[in-house]
């Protein structure tokens, strides 16, 4: 996903970002200033985006090496997104329905009493799919998940 954005990126400058349901702890920057690398996904490690400069993080250069969340996001449309799929929302292929999993979740304030969070999560991540003009990549952290979208494109 990453050598994708940013082969995107190489070809033309912030025409392609990385963004992620909110999955992660949102940690702030170091000491010296730089951010932590609070998003992993597989062998990803990538910071969100600056908390308190969070509006360049569609327009500036170092965007392009930070992940953004779905209020960054709204908005903006890129060539290219690439989306980490977290595991606040699955598809339970037992039972063949969406499920959300609060406990995977860092957005507390959508998740606080939510008796929605299914549908609020579903629309988080149908914001971030829709976020490109040309090509979209998805990470999907839950293989089952996965599988689902997988089984409802035609080869």
């Amino acid at each position: 996903l990453k050598n994708a954005i940013d082969q995107r990126n190489s070809e033309k400058k912030n025409s392609a970002r990385i963004v992620a349901g909110f999955c992660w702890p949102w940690s702030k920057p170091n000491h010296d200033g730089t951010l932590v690398n609070d998003v992993k996904a597989g062998n990803l490690e990538m910071p969100w985006e600056k908390k308190d400069q969070f509006w360049k993080w569609a327009t500036d250069d170092s965007g392009m090496e930070q992940v953004g969340t779905v209020y960054t996001s709204q908005g903006f449309e890129f060539d290219y997104i690439g989306i980490i799929w977290g595991k606040d929302l699955i598809y339970d292929m037992g039972t063949n329905k969406w499920t959300a999993k609060p406990e995977n979740s860092y957005d507390t304030m959508a998740k606080r009493g939510n008796e929605n969070f299914v549908e609020h999560l579903k629309n988080v991540y149908r914001v971030l799919l829709s976020r490109a003009h040309k090509g979209c990549y998805v990470y999907f952290m839950d293989k089952d998940t996965e599988e689902y979208f997988k089984s409802k494109i035609k080869g």
